[in-house]
């Protein structure tokens, strides 16, 4: 029996219940089997002690939209990669690496990346966090995920166990056959793109992407094979159709009215607002790495993004927490609760990384809080990230990473 005592630490818990001071956590067999007061908690016999003293503990973070396949910026330029598939098999593993190391414990891919990826951190050959994938995201011709350029034919292709390519469907039997296809492969999900893009080349930011007949086939599926549908959606519009058809889980939500704001809450979906992602590509634009067709919606979005996660708030939607930065070596997606913050203050920015994402990708009765029970998914903290939440943002200040009770990163 693996044990591991946490000892003296200020404890959010991921609920939204207020930090807990001097408080111990038991850690047996990966699971936590103890949280209480720490003057009241006997010292094991066996095993480790860690002291934690001046330090904040709370579950491993989460991000329900990450891009490690996506190793480039600009969507024409980020082609198949297969005249380097060896750089580009590097390039996702850092990504990947670089998320347990910031304190991500468990990533939702929102497509790109194939699921071998997600299978070599399960069986320990990639030293990552948990990783739910997408596969290939499914786009109508000329829509979000058409990277083409104007006058060409061919799609990007796959390279199987390595890359996953958009997938090109047109009509509800190839978006049906499509989606069993990802699911077969692996996929967690199932992505559809539904609205227009900051960085697609050919379609406009408030264009409706997919008809609800198209999106119903790939929800049908998905329930079938007891997974869901997600949805890349920057407008009101495009959301309607995408609630219409039955999507559990809206990512982005760019420019949401009040109306649509309160029709997520009666669906009963999660909006995954990523306001990082702006921020990235306005300081990506100003290094010249964003083309002329990203430039305009990427200000309308910036703009915009802020004011709808308001909106959600003020209606109820379970807003969970995504980053969607991409290119090589991402760092920093801690920045995300940040900047959320700003809007719903620091505690329910943490919750939304915790315990909303953990219901979103329904494992909140295996991670998400610091509860018994539950699987040790734990960071440790220097500082207060209520009162500095930007200390998420820094990998230096996370000193401690435990997922499934192993420890991870060890800095204290």
């Amino acid at each position: 029996m693996t044990t591991l005592l946490l000892h003296n630490a200020t404890v959010i818990d991921g609920t939204g219940a207020d930090p807990k001071p001097r408080t111990s956590v038991l850690v047996e067999n990966g699971l936590i089997q103890m949280v209480g007061p720490a003057d009241n908690t006997p010292l094991p016999t066996s095993g480790r002690v860690i002291e934690l003293d001046g330090h904040t503990l709370m579950p491993g973070l989460t991000d329900a939209h990450v891009h490690f396949g996506q190793v480039g910026i600009n969507a024409v330029a980020n082609r198949s990669p297969e005249d380097n598939l060896t750089t580009y098999v590097i390039q996702v593993v850092e990504n990947i690496e670089l998320a347990l190391l910031e304190g991500f414990t468990t990533v939702r891919d929102a497509g790109g990346l194939d699921p071998a990826f997600a299978r070599a951190v399960d069986q320990g050959l990639i030293k990552g966090p948990r990783v739910l994938p997408s596969g290939s995201h499914l786009s109508m011709t000329g829509g979000h995920g058409d990277r083409r350029g104007r006058y060409d034919e061919a799609p990007i292709r796959s390279v199987p166990g390595i890359l996953a390519a958009p997938v090109l469907v047109d009509g509800p039997d190839q978006v049906r056959s499509a989606a069993r296809q990802q699911l077969r492969l692996g996929s967690f999900h199932v992505k559809l793109m539904a609205s227009g893009g900051i960085m697609s080349p050919l379609d406009e930011l408030e264009s409706v992407q997919f008809t609800v007949e198209e999106m119903q086939a790939a929800v049908y599926e998905a329930r079938m094979a007891g997974k869901y549908v997600i949805a890349h959606c920057h407008t009101s519009p495009s959301i309607n159709n995408a609630l219409a058809a039955g999507v559990r889980s809206i990512e982005h939500g760019s420019i949401l009215d009040e109306a649509t704001a309160k029709s997520i809450v009666e669906q009963q979906a999660f909006m995954v607002p990523t306001l990082l992602v702006a921020e990235f590509l306005a300081r990506a634009a100003d290094a010249g790495e964003v083309p002329h067709y990203g430039q305009m919606k990427l200000k309308q979005v910036r703009s915009a993004m802020p004011v709808s996660v308001e909106v959600a708030a003020h209606a109820g939607v379970s807003m969970g927490s995504g980053s969607d930065i991409l290119g090589a070596r991402q760092t920093g997606r801690g920045e995300e609760l940040l900047l959320k913050s700003k809007v719903v203050g620091p505690m329910n920015a943490i919750v939304s990384a915790t315990q909303t994402n953990a219901r979103l990708f329904r494992m909140e009765d295996r991670i998400g809080s610091v509860n018994v029970g539950m699987e040790a998914d734990l960071i440790v903290v220097a500082g207060d990230p209520i009162s500095d939440i930007g200390l998420l943002a820094n990998a230096d200040n996370i000193r401690l990473v435990v997922k499934g009770g192993q420890i991870c990163k060890e800095i204290i």
